[in-house]
């Protein structure tokens, strides 16, 4: 994700935004070695879809890990662009969609944020 701009322009999702990027972008394998994205601007998963990514999280409130990929998978990845017209997702399916791979570290910056 780049951090000179966002395509996230809600201001109420900002700080989401930020702790994604210091949890996530910091270990990302698809980041460059000077710290910034290696993603072209707005093709990262995580920042297209980061409102209702949060918002999903934050509905789901459960300690299984799998309870949270299911609801995303549901409501987030279903409005995602690299469904093919199936359905279906060949980054999610070959482990190269940001949104499987760093759920878990996705989850604590939303707890993290909201004081969980």
């Amino acid at each position: 994700m780049s951090h000179a701009t966002s395509v996230v322009d809600d201001a109420r999702y900002s700080r989401y935004l930020e702790a994604i990027r210091r949890r996530v972008c910091t270990v990302c394998l698809d980041g460059n070695d000077d710290g910034t994205c290696g993603i072209s601007p707005g093709r990262c998963a995580l920042e297209r879809l980061l409102p209702r990514l949060v918002d999903t999280i934050r509905d789901v409130r459960s300690s299984r890990d799998d309870a949270y990929a299911a609801a995303v998978e549901a409501r987030v990845c279903s409005h995602c662009d690299d469904l093919d017209p199936l359905g279906r997702c060949a980054l999610r399916h070959d482990g190269r969609c940001a949104l499987a791979v760093y759920l878990p570290l996705v989850i604590e910056a939303v707890g993290e944020v909201d004081g969980a």
